[in-house]
């Protein structure tokens, strides 16, 4: 897993992935899921949070104890190196009451057997030694506590939206190298004016082929990376009458770098999504491991969009 790229993403200040209510976490359906999970917990449980990224189901954990009246302690941990209350917008007052603990694996968690009465995990659990990580679950849950994971399925919208990126990503940096024809125009135009006309035109014919192709994606409702480069190339343009060449080319060094970690982190999505016969297999480690009453279902969101597997795991 590219887990540099994840770093990056999180300190963008972004406290879940997709999809996304108003406020930037999750709502309707996946919320639900999760406030129907932590709303069974008594008062003063503890409850592990493992691949919390930004912390957006910490939060809602949080935010559950408050509108119930009780009062949980709350722990959240990550491979990645996060630091939720900086890079998180009024992550400070946000995230509240919720300790973080960075560089952890989940495979190897820093905690005392039966500690907790709650493990949950959104996101997560897939990008791990799915058998490790079950193992260390069940040792740190209480007897009779329960852990929740909403996985990425395979066939789900966010699969087919990946994968629409993807090709969209390739027009960009591979069959127009719009960046790449962009940084040699401005950093080429007043050192050699005939290689920057050059350039230019192939900028201008690459810039048509972008827009023509997003034309055509948005009537199929997607486009975003088009339109993300697009707009980048367009104001990169803009700006080379601002400020130096140089400083115009390291920006466009940056946006295209941006855009090369999302497709990491888009190829990691894909690399872990699950099918239905691998949530069998990841089924039969939960009950090798021991857990009991296991539970699986398919997780939507705003009625019939299909987002990931429901994961129900009980220790006995």
């Amino acid at each position: 897993m590219s887990v540099e790229q994840w770093e990056s993403y999180y300190r963008n200040g972004a406290i879940a992935t997709c999809p996304t209510g108003p406020d930037g976490g999750y709502d309707l359906e996946v919320r639900d899921a999760w406030v129907e999970f932590f709303a069974t917990l008594p008062d003063n449980a503890s409850i592990l949070d493992v691949g919390t990224g930004n912390g957006v189901i910490a939060l809602i954990a949080a935010e559950t104890a408050a509108a119930t009246g009780r009062t949980w302690e709350i722990h959240a941990t990550d491979l990645a190196r996060i630091d939720p209350t900086r890079y998180v917008p009024d992550g400070v007052r946000r995230l509240a009451g919720i300790t973080f603990h960075a560089g952890v694996a989940t495979e190897r968690l820093p905690f005392e057997s039966a500690r907790f009465d709650a493990v949950s995990g959104h996101y997560a659990l897939e990008y791990t030694d799915t058998a490790a990580a079950l193992t260390e679950v069940y040792r740190v849950l209480k007897p009779g506590g329960d852990a929740q994971f909403i996985l990425h399925c395979a066939d789900s919208v966010l699969v087919k939206s990946a994968k629409n990126s993807l090709l969209e990503a390739d027009i960009v940096l591979v069959q127009t190298k719009i960046f790449r024809r962009l940084h040699r125009l401005v950093t080429m135009e007043q050192v050699a004016p005939a290689t920057a006309q050059r350039a230019a035109e192939e900028l201008r014919a690459a810039i048509r082929i972008v827009k023509k192709t997003l034309a055509q994606a948005r009537q199929a409702g997607a486009g975003r990376v088009l339109s993300v480069a697009l707009d980048a190339v367009q104001k990169l343009l803009k700006g080379r009458t601002q400020a130096r060449p140089q400083l115009i080319g390291l920006e466009v060094d940056r946006a295209e770098a941006e855009m090369r970690a999302s497709i990491r982190r888009l190829n990691d999505l894909l690399g872990h999504a699950r099918s239905a016969q691998e949530m069998d297999a990841l089924e039969n480690q939960a009950r090798a491991t021991g857990f009991s009453l296991i539970e699986r279902m398919p997780q939507f969101h705003a009625g019939s969009n299909l987002v990931g597997w429901q994961l129900l795991l009980h220790r006995a």
